[in-house]
């Protein structure tokens, strides 16, 4: 059966190699771009990763500016506040330097500042109208593909939910992957960051619109997380398995921005922007649950990503049921557990978490209102 007609939307240059970001200015130069505003947070910064690499940069007259306020779950006000400083600063180029956090401010940013508009106008999907001012993203986590995808996910501070920015617009002009940069992650950030490129990579591969690219770039993605995850995570100072989760991170960004994510994300927004649970903690925590349900309609995926991973050929049921033994062995359920939620609080995060159409709707089984709420509790019991 020949596939459905498609789009494919990747970035438009990828630099990877351990060592690769410490070429940064000669590659800007190289696109003659010549004044760098850098986005990052006071994580990095404390790592001491902001000077290393604006220091090159000032003493090749290429740096324009710093912003490191962005915080975890940034909420949308702080994408104006740094979109306003880019154009202060006269910036031809914006550098997010971090994690997901950090590189979905940027993005937007840039659109802010080219455009002129405010952050809320390009929420939604397909509303920027036009490319934002050139970004070089470089992740300083191994999870979460924002350098690969045309997503970002910000918080509305009003409301506390989650809201996104969906277009091809915001794809990365340059990524640079160096797994060097994550040597020094916390092992908390390595596993939630770790199981949420696992299951990018999974929800990609089940998607009803995934396209052939992306489904193959999943399978390649869960290779290197298959055989990296729990290795990095009992052994933080295994290069190779820092590498393999990079690569597989990057893989798994590219294969769910040219697929989906799909029941096990939008059941996580509610959560996060509600309790301010790390992200890869809940996703990695509610994979299980939903790949039970998902099941009846995912024999032949499951078993073609279990041999991928390195598990061998599983049924769906124990494909489902190792996942929760992955999340648990590398700390993310005991992690969830910390948080009490109410059930007024779990029905209100059912109905929002459904109303999420464009994560739900690829999903290959349906989701009611009553299906999320009994995930929610079997999960947060």
């Amino acid at each position: 059966m020949f596939p459905r007609p498609f789009e494919n939307h990747l970035p438009r240059r990828v630099i990877f190699g351990r060592g690769s970001s410490g070429n940064l200015a000669n590659t800007l130069t190289q696109k003659d771009l010549r004044r760098a505003f850098v986005v990052s947070d006071e994580g990095v910064k404390g790592a001491g990763l902001v000077q290393a690499f604006t220091a090159p940069l000032e003493a090749a007259g290429l740096l324009a500016g710093v912003f490191t306020d962005v915080a975890p779950e940034p909420p949308i006000d702080t994408v104006d506040r740094v979109a306003a400083q880019i154009v202060a600063a006269k910036a031809d180029t914006v550098i997010a330097l971090g994690g997901g956090s950090v590189m979905d401010t940027a993005k937007v940013a840039s659109l802010v500042a080219h455009h002129g508009k405010p952050a809320r106008e390009f929420v939604g999907i397909g509303k920027a109208g036009g490319r934002g001012i050139p970004t070089v993203l470089i992740p300083t986590t191994a999870g979460t593909g924002s350098e690969a995808t045309f997503v970002s996910i910000l918080t509305d501070p009003e409301s506390g939910n989650k809201i996104g920015v969906v277009d091809p617009n915001i794809l990365a002009d340059i990524a640079i992957v160096d797994p060097a940069l994550t040597d020094g992650l916390p092992a908390a950030v390595t596993a939630a960051a770790g199981m949420d490129a696992l299951v990018h990579a999974i929800e990609a591969y089940i998607a009803k619109v995934a396209t052939p690219l992306a489904r193959g770039l999943a399978l390649e993605a869960v290779k290197y997380i298959g055989r990296s995850l729990e290795v990095v995570c009992r052994e933080p100072g295994n290069r190779a398995a820092r590498d393999g989760m990079a690569i597989g991170s990057h893989l798994a960004g590219m294969a769910f921005a040219n697929s989906s994510c799909c029941a096990v994300h939008a059941l996580a927004l509610p959560l996060g922007g509600q309790f301010h649970i790390p992200h890869g903690v809940i996703t990695g925590c509610f994979a299980g649950e939903m790949m039970r349900h998902n099941a009846p309609n995912c024999g032949t995926a499951f078993a073609e990503l279990s041999v991928a991973l390195g598990w061998g050929l599983m049924q769906p049921t124990d494909f489902a049921a190792r996942l929760d033994t992955v999340a648990k062995a590398i700390g993310l359920s005991a992690r969830l557990a910390q948080t009490p939620v109410s059930d007024e609080a779990i029905a209100t995060m059912a109905r929002d978490a459904v109303a999420i159409r464009r994560l739900m709707d690829p999903n290959p089984r349906d989701v009611t209102e009553a299906d999320a709420a009994r995930m929610y509790r079997a999960v947060l019991a």
